[in-house]
C-alpha cells in the first residue's frame, strides 16, 4: 500500500482543500445514466460477465484519474496509486458482505480473481467488530451494485465522525430506453480533495470505455 505524502506548500488545491475540509458534510454525489449498449451486448456475444467487465472498466478508469487517489488520513492529504475495488455483494444468506477485488491489468485476470474473492466471501460470516474502529484501508473506492432497481439519485451511509475521503460508487438496474440499454451510476466524492469537473471526466472516460468493449479482449493478450 504505497502512497505519497502531498505537500500543502506546494499542492495547488490545497487552499481549496483548507475551504473544505471542516465543513459538516464535505462531500457530494453526482447520478448519472451510462449507456452499456455495447459493452452488454458484447459481453453477451463473447460469454464474458458483464458485472466484472463494467466493474473492471471502473477501476481501471479511476486508476486513470489522479483526483479519485487523494485520501485525507489524519492532517496529511496522501495520493495513493493501483486502487482496488472495495464492494459490497449479497452473502449466502441475503444479507451484505464486503469483497475485495485486487487492481489488475488484464480483465481476464480480474474477472477470475473477482469470482474467487466473492464466492469466498459469501459464506463468510459478518463480523460488524472487523470494521467499526478498525482504520479504514485507503487504497480502495468503495462501491455497490443495487441491480433490483433504477434511481436517480443515491446516498450512502456513513459515519460523518470519522474522516473519510474515499470516492463510493454505485450502480443500478440497466433499463432499456429507446434503443439504447442504460445504467445509473452514483459517484460520490469528498470535494476536499476534487470538483464536478473530476468526477465529470471520470463518467466520460467511462462512457468511453464502455463503447469500446474490445478493450476488454486487448489486455487479455
Amino acid at each position: 500500500m504505497s502512497y505519497q505524502v502531498l505537500s500543502f506548500d506546494t499542492w495547488p488545491r490545497a487552499e481549496h482543500f483548507k475551504f473544505y475540509k471542516n465543513a459538516s458534510n464535505p462531500w457530494f454525489n453526482i447520478g448519472s445514466n451510462l449507456d452499456v449498449s455495447a459493452l452488454y451486448y458484447y459481453c453477451k456475444a463473447q460469454q464474458l460477465s458483464f458485472y466484472h467487465a463494467y466493474l473492471y472498466l471502473m477501476q481501471q478508469g479511476i486508476n486513470s484519474n489522479q483526483s479519485f487517489g487523494y485520501r485525507i488520513v489524519g492532517e496529511q492529504v496522501r495520493h495513493y496509486s493501483k486502487l482496488s475495488i472495495s464492494i459490497a455483494i449479497l452473502g449466502d444468506d441475503q444479507m451484505i458482505r464486503f469483497c475485495e477485488l485486487p487492481f489488475v491489468e488484464q480483465f481476464e485476470e480480474f474477472s477470475k480473481l473477482a469470482l474467487l474473492a466473492e464466492q469466498r466471501a459469501k459464506g463468510q460470516p459478518f463480523i460488524a467488530a472487523d470494521f467499526v474502529g478498525n482504520e479504514m484501508r485507503q487504497d480502495v473506492v468503495h462501491a455497490s451494485v443495487i441491480p433490483w432497481l433504477s434511481f436517480t439519485s443515491f446516498s450512502n451511509a456513513r459515519n460523518t465522525d470519522v474522516p473519510d475521503s474515499i470516492p463510493k460508487i454505485v450502480f443500478g438496474k440497466a433499463f432499456k430506453q429507446s434503443d439504447k440499454l442504460l445504467i445509473p451510476l452514483s459517484v460520490e466524492v469528498h470535494h476536499g480533495v476534487m470538483d464536478g469537473l473530476h468526477v465529470g471526466r471520470f463518467v466520460e472516460s467511462l462512457q468511453q470505455a464502455f463503447n469500446c468493449p474490445q478493450l476488454l479482449d486487448k489486455t487479455t493478450n
